[in-house]
């Protein structure tokens, strides 16, 4: 952390920049490599004299295209991100403390285009309202509207949390909800690096991620010659019993600033001959000047084996119920002996 610190005071460093330690995760050093080397390094030597210690840093030459944002924090252990404008491939930080068990899921592109001048959507605008204490990060009724015509925000119609989900039906039970009853549009943040936290993306079902395919990027193709496993070229898609749900790599999951997650996406996997080939299911939609816009939840993987315990409690807890009152009623109509 102190190293981080240091960092933090070089003018090469902004608020967005994430940091890789290659002694955090070493087994994942060469493809991070692979992948950096593409964006071209410029090495740096500093001498950090607060802890006497020489700092090896390497710097991108070339600028890596971000693109913009979508997020809702559904809750503790799960976020739904929509990607819009994206291009090549390009970074993915988030600020929950590092896990191995965060996955990355990529998902069916659930937005349907609605036209703005349409007069559900304009009179969903018009009761639009900034909510108590929020001025200031909260977007004004102007920024909401600039935001959805250039794509930026997409749901604008609250979507209240599943009460399918234990989690929020126990925390439902005796809470105050009254505070959405009558709003039409929940929270929607102003734009922070090329971020807007929209509170009315959907919840989703609890289990939607179960199950779910995986992308090997692994090189089992015949031509070894020129198989890299950060060409998406390359890349295989492992079908699940959930066909509509693909896991991200884990080997394009690591540490970023010390202790947070980090992934590396290449958009370009989108366009894989294997994911258009499932008529079904569309994971991508391509936007009017060639950039893509997808749809990803990112899960905490431990949450699903409350989920687990919670069915197997509730099945044997109706079991047992049921098997009660088949006794009780067999002890009603069969005559008791003598």
């Amino acid at each position: 952390m102190a190293t981080l610190a240091y960092l933090t005071s070089l003018r090469e460093f902004s608020v967005d920049t994430g940091v890789y330690f290659e002694e955090r995760d070493k087994e994942k050093n060469k493809i991070l490599w692979e992948i950096l080397l593409k964006h071209g390094l410029t090495k740096g030597v500093f001498w950090n004299q607060q802890s006497r210690t020489r700092i090896n840093l390497h710097l991108t030459k070339k600028p890596i295209s971000i693109p913009n944002l979508e997020v809702r924090k559904i809750h503790a252990a799960k976020y739904r991100i929509r990607i819009h404008n994206a291009r090549g491939d390009f970074p993915l930080n988030f600020s929950e403390t590092f896990h191995k068990d965060w996955r990355l899921y990529l998902v069916p592109w659930s937005f349907k285009d609605k036209e703005f001048d349409s007069t559900k959507t304009q009179q969903i605008l018009s009761s639009y309202q900034i909510l108590s204490g929020n001025k200031k990060s909260q977007a004004s009724s102007k920024e909401l509207k600039e935001f959805i015509k250039k794509g930026w925000v997409t749901d604008i119609e609250h979507d209240p949390p599943s009460l399918t989900n234990p989690y929020h039906l126990i925390k439902r039970i005796g809470g105050n909800a009254s505070r959405l009853k009558t709003l039409k549009t929940d929270f929607i943040s102003k734009k922070f690096f090329n971020t807007i936290q929209n509170e009315n993306l959907p919840t989703g079902l609890f289990w939607e991620t179960w199950f779910a395919g995986a992308i090997d990027i692994n090189c089992n193709t015949k031509n070894k010659g020129n198989c890299e496993p950060t060409n998406s070229n390359t890349w295989r898609v492992i079908k699940g019993f959930n066909p509509t749900v693909i896991e991200w790599p884990n080997q394009l999951h690591w540490r970023i600033n010390a202790q947070t997650n980090g992934w590396w996406i290449n958009s370009n996997f989108l366009r894989h001959a294997s994911l258009s080939a499932n008529k079904k299911t569309t994971f991508h939609q391509i936007n009017s000047d060639g950039t893509l816009s997808f749809e990803l939840v990112m899960e905490f993987w431990p949450q699903r084996l409350f989920y687990a315990g919670g069915i197997i409690s509730i099945m044997v807890l109706l079991t047992t119920l049921i098997v009660l009152f088949l006794r009780w009623i067999r002890q009603q109509f069969i005559p008791k002996s003598l």
